[in-house]
Parts: structure tokens; sequence; C-alpha cells
């Protein structure tokens, strides 16, 4: 059913929700950096559309079509999803599955960088010509899927992230993959293998992390990719002067 065209249409003026609560589908989202919108399928975020098994009898002189219901989550989705009474839809038009991915795109929470360093930048000071390592824990490197459906056609965005871009607030940057995790025993005075960075004078710095997320789609038997998506966090770093060692003797 085009709304658009048929504004009117019974198909097109549904209430979902409960009477205390009106009529208020879920609360879904796209990342830190969303960019893309819900117009691929005219749903809010967190609904679908779902086929009505078993089918009841057809509305009389219906032609072609089916019942279906618009599911919603509500709010958080903890309290499970809100349904709207069924709806007669004809067969559904071709909807392109590369438009849909956008909405699918548009769903997708990405979680901000979680931000590591050793020295633990929350607890100490950095040392100025002491490396710092720098990576990103585990709870923000790993792929994210969101799903946007219409009648008869499913298309899942899965976000992937690639790499971290680090603003060291010395006007240095560097870009590695997720980093290597210092762990106890490891030499503090030794270099990341993999990123990190050494300042070489005493200073207040902003360090920053920005994720780039490669977004791919599959769904109606095609596949594809759009826009990648970023996701940011900042910290504080401290830089104190490292303590002078006198190896001389009296």
């Amino acid at each position: 059913m085009d709304c658009k065209q048929n504004p009117n249409s019974a198909e097109c003026n549904v209430d979902v929700g409960t009477p205390e609560n009106g009529g208020n589908g879920g609360n879904g989202g796209g990342s830190d950096d969303d960019s893309g919108d819900d117009s691929g399928d005219g749903l809010d975020p967190g609904c679908s559309y779902e086929r009505v098994d078993p089918q009841p009898a057809p509305p009389a002189g219906a032609g072609e079509g089916a019942w279906y219901v618009l599911s919603c989550l509500i709010g958080d989705g903890k309290g499970g999803p809100s349904t709207s009474p069924p709806m007669w839809m004809e067969t559904a038009p071709q909807v392109d599955p590369a438009e849909l991915a956008r909405t699918a795109r548009a769903r997708l929470q990405l979680p901000a960088p979680a931000i590591r360093t050793n020295p633990d930048a929350s607890k100490a000071n950095v040392l100025s010509y002491v490396p710092v390592w720098l990576w990103v824990d585990g709870s923000s490197w790993s792929s994210r899927s969101a799903t946007a459906s219409v009648p008869g056609l499913s298309v899942t965005a899965t976000a992937t992230p690639t790499k971290v871009v680090w603003r060291l607030g010395d006007g240095a940057s560097i870009t590695c993959g997720q980093g290597t995790a210092w762990t106890t025993g490891t030499d503090p005075k030794k270099a990341s293998p993999t990123c990190g960075h050494t300042y070489d004078r005493p200073a207040t710095r902003t360090l920053t992390a920005t994720i780039t997320w490669i977004v791919t789609w599959a769904g109606g038997g095609q596949s594809g990719t759009v826009p990648n998506l970023t996701t940011t966090a900042q910290t504080t770093l401290i830089v104190a002067e490292a303590p002078a060692i006198n190896g001389g003797t009296q």
C-alpha cells in the first residue's frame, strides 16, 4: 500500500499501542555518527511487518494479498513488542533491497570507542619520553547488525570496525587497528608493537579515538555496501616530566 497516494486507506491508519500509552511505536536508532534516515520503508526504527499465521479469510472482494500486523518494540525493547490489529495488504510492490539497506544502516547502534592506555590515563600521569600504549577495548570492537523489513523482504546491515584514527593532542595522529592491550609483566618502557605514541614534553593533552565501521548488507538474494559510519570518544592525558636519573657518584 502506497500511503502517499492513498492516505485515507485503512491500511494507512493504524494505531499501535495501549489505551494508556497511545499509538507509540518503539524507539530504535542509528549509530553515534548515523547520517541515514528511515525513509527506505516508512517504518519507525524497531518496527516491522509480520505475516499473520494462520491467515484469516480475506476481506470480501479482496484480490491477491495477505494479512499482516505491524510489530514495534516498546521503549528499549525490554517491554516486548506492541502489535497492531491485522491489516490486509495487497501483494507488496517490489522494493529495492539497496534502499531498504539504508534503513537498516540507520538502525545500527554502534558503541563509542572504549579508549584504553598504558599507563592508565584515568589513574596515573603519562611520562614524557616513555612510550604510551593505545588500544580500544573489545566491547567497542565487534560487528553489529540491524534489520529493516517490509512485507516479503528483509535486509540486514552489518557494521564491522576496520580502523582507529588517534589524534594525540600534540598535533600528531596515527592510524591503527584495535591495538595491542598492555599486560602485566611487560616492560613499561617498551613501545607497543601495533599502536602507541611517545610525548616529548609535559602538557595536558586531549586524546581522541575515531573508529571507522564498514557497513555491508544482504537480503532479497542481493548484497552490497552502504556508506561507512564512524564513532568517536576522547579522554584527557596529563603528560608529566620524566624524573631525571642521577647516575653519577659522589
